[in-house]
């Protein structure tokens, strides 16, 4: 029976077919999109993990204070169900779903019995308006966006009290200049150099915490192959 039910917990995915993220942290064997996908969430996963754990202790002086999180772009919703996993008494992922991953992030959460998540499928602009969360992780899409600065004040205004921000950014350059809209090689999206980024991120008035830097390792072309983390209090 033991072994039925690992069977059935290491499963009970798999009718969704290949998921954008592997699902292994909430102990299941799921299978994977093939490609970029696997190589770039062992990229981002591990820092991601430890600035979202990191901000939601430091939002508590009790074990029992209520935390909520917000993910921008948050496609299958991954790291909105890992800081409910992880503590947030609520947690909510925002996504257009323009590449189709979002149409499966609701069933996800239902079966790893996440009660405490909530998707809104939205448009994220300059003007819009969500309600501000403790924690709001814009960790996905900011190097898709013409105008990267105004969603950044956007995600920090959103924000009482803790910023997550990732972004890729390019290896062809390390111009600290730079900055190009639409992406090289794209229609669409922006992209800074590593330099660029840190260079634009540090001259707003905000508290960083902690940064990173590595590479994705899945994408093969340098212009989309850098990644840049921040954790930024408020």
């Amino acid at each position: 029976m033991l072994q039925l039910m690992r069977k059935s917990k290491k499963n009970f995915l798999d009718d969704l077919g290949p998921l954008y993220h592997k699902y292994s942290l909430f102990g299941v064997d799921n299978e994977q999109l093939p490609g970029i996908y696997e190589l770039n969430q062992k990229a981002k996963e591990p820092i991601l993990l430890a600035y979202i754990a990191y901000a939601i202790a430091k939002s508590k002086s009790s074990v029992s204070d209520p935390v909520s999180f917000t993910e921008l772009f948050c496609a299958d919703g991954f790291y909105a169900m890992t800081a409910a996993w992880l503590g947030c008494h609520r947690s909510i992922g925002i996504d257009n779903d323009r590449d189709g991953y979002f149409s499966k992030a609701k069933l996800i959460a239902e079966r790893l019995n996440l009660k405490q998540v909530e998707f809104r499928k939205e448009e994220i602009t300059p003007s819009s308006r969500f309600e501000p969360t403790d924690i709001v992780a814009n960790v996905g899409g900011l190097y898709h966006v013409e105008n990267p600065l105004q969603i950044l004040d956007l995600s920090y205004r959103m924000a009482k009290k803790f910023l997550i921000v990732q972004s890729a950014v390019t290896l062809a350059t390390d111009d600290e200049n730079y900055f190009e809209s639409p992406a090289p090689g794209w229609t669409w999206g922006n992209r800074f150099s590593r330099q660029s980024f840190d260079a634009m991120i540090r001259r707003l008035p905000w508290k960083i915490i902690d940064f990173h830097f590595n590479e994705l390792e899945g994408n093969e072309r340098p212009e989309d192959r850098g990644s840049v983390y921040y954790l930024i209090q408020k």
